[in-house]
């Protein structure tokens, strides 16, 4: 009877494993990314400080440290790295007795649980991606009512997996790298991540009122329109007054 019991459940493993399909993908990023660090405003460094400094303090950012005489603040991210980083995607597509299953979804998601086949068999694989973002910002001031703004990003990101076996053994990944704006790295197995501008970019508008510093805004205060254009000279964005009865 034992016997009858461990054939009928060796052809049931056989022909599990000849019924399942499948494949899986990765695709880095399209693009490499070099986000504008740095904007100037017709302010004086007393004003930007004043303006900016509440503002960080309105957003889900922490502020780590600030010094008004050297214009210095160091801001800090912790989270979800979707929205500040690009790591290509990943794609899976499996198909056995239990059906079929796609996955595609970013690599640089928070977490995600999917499955992979290769040659060894079916892998059940939980993932998870976790960022720290720390940013220094420096204000400059380069003349009595012209400032700059200039931000440095480091990014550390952390990727960890749980990956079952068909067997059901279990083994668990955790790699860290860490980089800066404008700059690849890559994990162990080839995943490849990158900022993708947005931290520096919402850092930056907070002084322009706008969601991107390269976009024309107006902000109305009593009679005066502030809009931040393009310096064609420069290629950065600088805000002037406009007469709003003009």
């Amino acid at each position: 009877m034992r016997e009858k019991l461990l054939l009928s459940l060796f052809c049931f493993l056989v022909f599990w494993g000849l019924s399942c399909s499948g494949n899986s993908a990765y695709t880095p990023p399209k693009t490499s990314v070099t986000p504008k660090n740095s904007i100037t405003v017709d302010k004086s460094k007393e004003e930007v400080w004043k303006e900016i400094v509440p503002a960080l303090g309105k957003t889900f950012f922490v502020i780590n440290n600030l010094d008004k005489e050297s214009g210095f603040i160091n801001i800090s991210y912790s989270g979800d790295p979707e929205k500040y980083v690009d790591c290509g995607k990943i794609h899976s597509y499996v198909s056995n007795l239990a059906g079929t299953r796609t996955y595609d979804f970013p690599a640089s998601k928070a977490y995600q649980q999917y499955e992979e086949l290769n040659n060894a068999g079916l892998f059940s694989i939980v993932r998870t991606m976790e960022l720290e973002g720390r940013m220094n910002i420096i204000i400059e001031e380069l003349e009595t009512n012209k400032t700059r703004v200039t931000v440095n990003t480091k990014y550390i990101l952390t990727r960890k997996a749980d990956i079952t076996n068909p067997q059901g053994t279990q083994s668990r990944l955790n790699d860290t790298v860490n980089f800066n704006s404008g700059q690849q790295v890559n994990f162990p197995q080839g995943t490849v991540c990158q900022c993708n501008g947005n931290f520096e970019e919402e850092v930056l508008s907070l002084l322009l009122g706008s969601e991107s510093p390269n976009k024309s805004v107006n902000t109305t205060k009593e009679n005066t329109t502030f809009q931040a254009t393009i310096d064609p000279k420069t290629g950065n964005p600088v805000v002037t007054p406009v007469n709003k009865d003009n």
